[in-house]
């Protein structure tokens, strides 16, 4: 028999009678049939238990030896069978971030594999992003409207949790002014105390500058510092974004932060990316859920014409409809006294 079929030969199992049948391999199959038929024993009794004994078998005796053996299924044979995970209809606990990836331990995996081989594309062009030198990004901001007021920024803490006080003033004695904690601008001889137990994001500001093309020279130092600081990437933001300070002038079209990587970026569109980490596939951590819904992936929300059908009733009536299923003296008391 073929490898893309699973062959099961004389499954005997429970109330199974001797069933022999192939099943198509990566393919999505569903058993029917009424209570008692044998769905479940076929499933999981027979070819889960029979995949989960054969990987037991495949390990060192080292690690057997703390797993048990498990017991053949009364089955004369089954081939082209893989190791298997089975979820049962059976229900620990309510977990609204406990999913079927999670369980199983798939999804630590996937999060690893998408970070670590995944290819990225710029969201805007569809183009694959490759790695940027220090030259283009210097061209990338040079590209910048002329009489530009820009700040060079290094991240250097991204959603980590401290007091980063040491950090701060080791910055502080290498001569760096300014920093910007939580998007707020500060001078680091006056940083303010942060929370232990916080996420902060912390990012150095590297030099302040216009753009022109005398600035070029200047520039390139002040980028490479910045890569090196940041790790192989760097933030350009608007000047009054980026300092505690009014500066004369704009940003030249520069509305928001600008981030250049020469490790992740779209040559086309002049965008870098941040290097991709596992935590960035993860609904659990703030560096990858859903701002939305907090990576719960529903949002509760409640309709004001279900909630007062009849804007026209008091709210003695009760206005309010699920105020009606309970009525009573004593909510009654407790209407009159919000009312």
């Amino acid at each position: 028999m073929g490898r893309a079929v699973i062959s099961v030969r004389g499954a005997r199992e429970h109330n199974l009678r001797n069933v022999s049948l192939d099943l198509p391999r990566n393919r999505l199959i569903c058993f029917t049939g009424v209570s008692g038929s044998g769905k479940s024993s076929l499933a999981f009794d027979t070819l889960y238990a029979e995949g989960q004994r054969r990987y037991i078998e495949s390990l060192s005796a080292y690690a057997r030896q703390f797993l048990g053996t498990l017991a053949k299924p009364d089955v004369d044979q089954i081939t082209g069978l893989s190791p298997a995970i089975a979820i049962q209809q059976k229900t620990s606990g309510w977990n609204p971030r406990s999913t079927v990836g999670t369980v199983t331990g798939i999804y630590d995996f996937l999060r690893v594999l998408y970070a670590r081989v995944g290819r990225q594309h710029c969201p805007q062009c569809s183009k694959p992003i490759t790695a940027q030198t220090s030259e283009a990004i210097v061209a990338r901001i040079l590209s910048l409207p002329a009489g530009s007021h820009v700040s060079i920024l290094a991240p250097v803490v991204r959603g980590q949790k401290g007091e980063h006080v040491e950090l701060l003033e080791d910055f502080r004695r290498r001569g760096y002014i300014r920093a910007r904690i939580d998007g707020q601008v500060v001078h680091l001889d006056q940083a303010p105390a942060l929370g232990r137990h916080n996420r902060h994001d912390i990012e150095v500001v590297v030099d302040r500058l216009v753009i022109n093309d005398e600035a070029r020279p200047r520039l390139a130092e002040s980028v490479e510092n910045a890569l090196i600081l940041g790790d192989g990437t760097l933030i350009v933001a608007p000047a009054e974004s980026a300092t505690s300070e009014s500066v004369p002038g704009d940003a030249g079209g520069l509305t928001g932060d600008l981030l250049l990587s020469s490790k992740y970026a779209c040559a086309k569109c002049g965008i870098g990316f941040e290097t991709p980490s596992p935590q960035l596939f993860s609904f659990n951590s703030p560096t990858g859920m859903c701002l939305t819904c907090d990576g719960m992936g529903a949002i509760y929300d409640f309709d004001p014409d279900l909630l007062v059908p009849d804007p026209s009733l008091s709210f003695f009536d009760p206005c309010i409809a699920p105020m009606r299923k309970r009525p009573g003296r004593w909510r009654r008391h407790i209407y009159e006294g919000v009312a």
